[in-house]
């Protein structure tokens, strides 16, 4: 009832003022069931999962005076299993107040969106996706959606203080500062997490230098334990422009602590890493990138190693199978389709971490946590290649890293990976005016490490693949039949190390892997609007651990009904 209050008398604020009577409304309404049930043989409890939800965000963007303006999203949702208001909620999703004070001068408070670069803050996209069919990647939008994951943008509740000063024609000066919250003190054990950074650019039309900071710390006051964090991460970032080549680079250090106040040996853990990227455009339409990096295995940077996906917790869909007997972890059907409306049930992670994420390998081992993953030094390189005419589009990524230091041993593991994807618009090579539309992408990566027999350690060898495919076909006008298809398979072994809260690796956990996931999906779409429509999709979900000789099938039928306006 509160937040009905506040957003009513937004509307009366608004309506009143006289100087400024516009506002814009804005929003989403979007209705999505689906049912599953596991495969017969695999059934003694839970098989069969149904769910009915609907939900209306109401978005209203203001001017309450020419410096201050107000945002802010209502959600009305409810489950439709049965007739019951209990079901029914209503709740804030985003309050922000923001404006202009000058040309040089602005400012948000509330929930605000936050990125610097790929090493300081940076919200990494999930892993398992390569090109993916319009199903997968519909669904994936509803996430993103969902979690607030705009681009790599993190959704924070602070503030920020940000311009641009001119400094003449040519030049001028970005600066932006900001702090926020992370997590609130329970006054008992949890300490308050704050987070504060900022950076400061020169900019012309060929040059640009920055300095970014960030710093992720607790305040122990008034708790019982007794820690101090900090995690301090320093870089400057630079680029130079001249005809169709870019040259740029980002070097930075990171700083941690967690110990005791009262401990007279309070160790700082410092990090390094340096990183250089060559860019040339060819014919406007074929584009080379070239990177060399090396993090160094003590480089914490929570803002930028924070994954999206919280491995450590069980999927919401039949999280028990093989006759209820075993916990099955977060596959990739999870990630893309197990949508969730209420935030306490989701594994996605929406929080910073001060601690290294658990990831799952099966996905991949050579950078779970993005470029700033650490211990790694190497080189990738990406082409993109794409017609004038938009008919075809093709992008080809290989990389070459190994570990600066070896890990419980001398040795060092070498990781290679690949991948290639591809969109062609055959209507277009047909000179068809309906919708027909090919896409997929495969990615390869192994990691290799030899041991001398003498110290009893078996080799590392572990390969992942993933496989996507995707079919758009437009039988008639406005109604599309989809097909999407992802493999995933993943063998071998590894030996993954385990950090403390120090970042310090304290053991290694030993993994031996043969698992294949299979996600076969088929659908229909009719577009009412460019802004609405309506989805059927089926589902076929197969997977198969062949050490633990754990396989199971999940059926999956989805109605969903979108409408923006």
């Amino acid at each position: 009832m509160r937040l009905l209050l506040l957003f009513i008398s937004i509307i009366i604020t608004f309506s009143i003022n006289a100087q400024f009577p516009k506002f814009e409304i804005g929003g989403l309404a979007r209705s999505l069931s689906q049912s599953s049930h596991l495969d017969e043989k695999d059934t003694i409890n839970n098989d069969v999962s149904q769910d009915f939800n609907i939900v209306f965000d109401l978005a209203i963007k203001g001017s309450l005076n020419k410096h201050v303006s107000l945002y802010s999203e209502l959600r009305m949702g409810s489950n439709l299993e049965v007739f019951d208001t209990s079901s029914s909620y209503l709740n804030l999703r985003r309050i922000l107040i923001f404006g202009d004070l000058n040309k040089s001068f602005s400012f948000e408070i509330g929930d605000i969106d936050l990125k610097m670069t790929p090493f300081t803050l940076w919200n990494s996209n999930q892993e398992g996706n390569i090109n993916e069919s319009v199903l997968f990647s519909n669904f994936r939008d509803i996430q993103n959606y969902e979690n607030f994951n705009n681009e790599n943008y993190w959704r924070r509740q602070g503030a920020s203080l940000f311009g641009n000063i001119s400094l003449s024609k040519k030049d001028s000066l970005n600066y932006k500062i900001f702090g926020t919250r992370e997590i609130a003190s329970n006054e008992i054990s949890i300490p308050d997490v704050f987070m504060y950074g900022g950076n400061i650019s020169y900019l012309n039309k060929s040059f640009s230098f920055g300095i970014n900071h960030l710093d992720l710390f607790t305040n122990n006051k008034g708790i019982l334990l007794d820690t101090n964090l900090h995690n301090h991460v320093v870089s400057s970032k630079s680029s130079l422009k001249f005809n169709n080549i870019e040259l740029s680079s980002e070097l930075g250090i990171s700083k941690r602590t967690n110990s005791s106040l009262l401990s007279s040996n309070n160790k700082w853990i410092d990090g390094e890493f340096m990183s250089f990227d060559f860019k040339t455009n060819f014919l406007k339409k074929l584009v080379l990138t070239l990177n060399y990096r090396s993090v160094s295995d003590d480089f914490s940077s929570p803002g930028a190693q924070t994954k999206r996906i919280n491995y450590a917790m069980a999927p919401n869909l039949f999280p028990l199978v093989d006759n209820s007997s075993i916990n099955r972890e977060i596959i990739a059907s999870d990630i893309v389709s197990d949508i969730t409306f209420f935030r306490s049930a989701s594994f996605y992670n929406r929080n910073i971490d001060y601690y290294l994420d658990a990831f799952n390998p099966v996905i991949g081992v050579s950078k779970p946590y993005g470029i700033s993953t650490p211990n790694r030094q190497g080189i990738s390189s990406m082409i993109e290649y794409s017609d004038s005419s938009n008919i075809f589009y093709i992008q080809g990524k290989a990389s070459f890293l190994n570990d600066l230091t070896g890990e419980g041993v001398l040795e060092k593991r070498k990781y290679f990976t690949y991948s290639l994807s591809s969109n062609i618009f055959i209507n277009k090579l047909l000179d068809y005016e309906k919708i027909i539309l090919i896409n997929g992408g495969f990615n390869y990566s192994n990691a290799k490490r030899n041991h001398s027999p003498d110290i009893f350690v078996q080799n590392v060898d572990f390969n992942n693949s993933i496989l996507d495919l995707g079919l758009e076909l437009e039988i008639i006008k406005n109604l599309h039949l989809l097909y999407g298809y992802k493999s995933i398979n993943a063998q071998g072994l590894d030996y993954l190390s385990v950090r403390d809260d120090n970042f310090t690796i304290s053991s290694f956990h030993k993994i031996e892997i043969n698992m294949n996931q299979n996600i076969s999906s088929i659908g229909l779409k009719y577009d009412f609007t460019k802004k609405s429509s309506l989805i059927l999709n089926y589902q076929n979900i197969r997977c198969n651990y062949e050490k633990s000789e754990l396989s199971f099938i999940i059926n999956q039928f989805f109605i969903l009904a979108q409408i923006k306006f």
